[in-house]
Parts: structure tokens; sequence; C-alpha cells
């Protein structure tokens, strides 16, 4: 059965720019039996005539000239989409994105530095918030993109890795005894105050899992909603914490904090960006593409 393709209404414009068959033939890199029998699918199909002979050439018929009118605009439009998706620079529109701190305050804002440079055209709002949280923002639809700590599932949710960093106990060096290693790690864990970003969170839920395989009670935690607050309180000699390597290496090589269980196998903390399957656009996908590009977290033992 005839129908109207994407390459046939190519395939009209094509001829109606070029003036006869032959040519759009050599232009589309086809044969010209090929062209006509485009155009002809198209005419059965609508059940219109949208070329007559005028001598040697094929003119358009009025009706031909009102389609070829309609379609062009939007072969134009059409092609400037794709192309946009190799020319980032092309692209326009406004980008919702939610991200975690641990995110926020680690490889994020030089990743937002280098995508205003890559897609200038582009305007983004950022929403630091929980993990708990953003989830729930994008799947109803109040966020475009999420970078957090995963896995993250629902219904069209999609998501790629970005790496994992490595979570360690830390505390002041003021708080560890001498020859404090040759202390259980269950005994080390009670003798300070355990403080963790506040639950929902995954560092929370880490906290809860390490203290529970080494039979320490998870009640016994103190909550901090704000990470640098927390690592600020933790320096100050308030107990100790699980926190993302990458965020106190500093405090570490000042020796402002020291590793408490170094002798305790660490944990890994993966983080994902996430969309929206059913919102996938050439903006997304470049924005996504680009942060998996540029991530900063460890991508050694990603699969």
């Amino acid at each position: 059965m005839a129908r109207v393709t994407l390459l046939n209404l190519e395939t009209l414009c094509c001829i109606a720019n070029l003036g006869t068959f032959s040519a759009a033939a050599e232009k589309m890199n086809a044969s010209q039996p090929a062209i006509s029998g485009r155009i002809r699918d198209m005419e059965t199909a609508m059940g219109v005539d949208l070329f007559r002979r005028q001598g040697r050439r094929m003119e358009l018929t009025p009706q031909g000239r009102e389609l070829v009118e309609m379609v062009e605009p939007l072969l134009r439009r059409l092609h400037g989409a794709v192309g946009a998706i190799d020319n980032p620079a092309a692209l326009t529109g406004t980008v919702r994105i939610g991200v975690g701190e641990y995110v926020a305050l680690s490889w994020f804002p030089s990743f937002m530095a280098q995508l205003r440079e890559r897609m200038p055209g582009v305007h983004y709002h950022v929403d630091v918030d929980l993990t708990a949280s953003m989830a729930e923002k994008l799947k109803s639809g109040k966020l475009d993109i999420a970078v957090l700590a995963g896995p993250l599932v629902g219904p069209d949710i999609r998501s790629a890795s970005l790496g994992r960093t490595r979570m360690i106990w830390v505390g002041a060096p003021a708080l560890m005894q001498p020859k404090s290693e040759s202390v259980p790690p269950k005994e080390r864990l009670m003798a300070q105050a355990i403080w963790s970003l506040a639950s929902p969170s995954a560092s929370y839920t880490m906290t809860q899992s390490m203290m529970h395989a080494l039979e320490v009670a998870p009640e016994a935690i103190f909550t901090c909603n704000h990470i640098l607050t927390l690592i600020e309180m933790i320096v100050a000699g308030c107990g100790i914490a699980l926190v993302p390597e990458i965020l106190v290496r500093g405090h570490i090589a000042q020796s402002k904090l020291v590793s408490v269980l170094p002798d305790v196998a660490s944990l890994e903390l993966e983080f994902v960006i996430a969309w929206h399957g059913a919102a996938e656009q050439p903006v997304i996908r470049n924005v996504v593409e680009f942060a998996r590009q540029t991530t900063s977290f460890d991508l050694g033992n990603v699969s």
C-alpha cells in the first residue's frame, strides 16, 4: 500500500528546488526510476497529481506547490534538530538538574562551567536536595535530570553510572588514642559519638549497615542535614562520621582529620545520572553524555 514517508517528502522538495528528477536523483544518490517511484507513491497515497510535464521539465501542480510550502520549513527544523545532536552549541531550552550535596561539593561546579561553554544557548536550573526527594521530583516531572547516589529505578526512568567514591570513617586527631589501631573496631566506634547525614540519605543507610555489621546499636546516630557543617563538626571534635573520601582529602592532607577505621573494609557509594525516558531530547542526551565524559568519580569498578 502506497504511503507518504519522510524520504518521499525530502524527494519532493529536492525536485522542486533543483527543477528536474535527474538532478534530484544525482543529489540524493538514487536512480531516476527510484525518484519517480517515490513521487508516484505519494500521488497514489494522497490522490492528487504533484507534478505535470511542461515540455522537458516537470513542474509542480498547485497542490504540489502547497505541499512543498508546508513541508520545507518542517524539514529544515527536523534537520536542525538532528544536526544539533552533533552540534551542542546549537541547542536551546531549559534543563532542570537536581543534585545531592556530595555531587554539588565535588565535580559538579566544574562540570557546569564546562557545560555552559559547550551549550551556551541552554538555561539551567539547579536544585540541591536529598536523594529520596530528587527521585520523587524526577519521577513526577519536576526535574529533567538528577545526579544522585544510585541506583534509581522506576517506570520510564533511565540512568547511567558516573562512578563510585570510597566512604571512610574520619575523626579529629585529638580524639584518637595512642595505638588505637590495636583496639577492636567495635570498641572504637562505641567510644565516640557517631554522626551522619540525616535520613533518608545514602550515607545514613551505609552508616547503619556498617554499625550493624560491627554489632553497634544503630540508634546511637547523631544527624545533621548539611554535609559541610557535619564535616566541620567532626573537625572540631564532635565525634566521627562515615563520609565520602573525595570530600575530606584536603582535611586529611592538612591533618585536620584522620582515618578512624583504616583496618575495616571500606564501602563504595555509586553515583548515577538519571533522566525520564519519556522526555529524552537532544539537549538531555547531550547533558547526560557530557556528564559521563567529565565525571571525576572513580570509574574503575563500574561495568
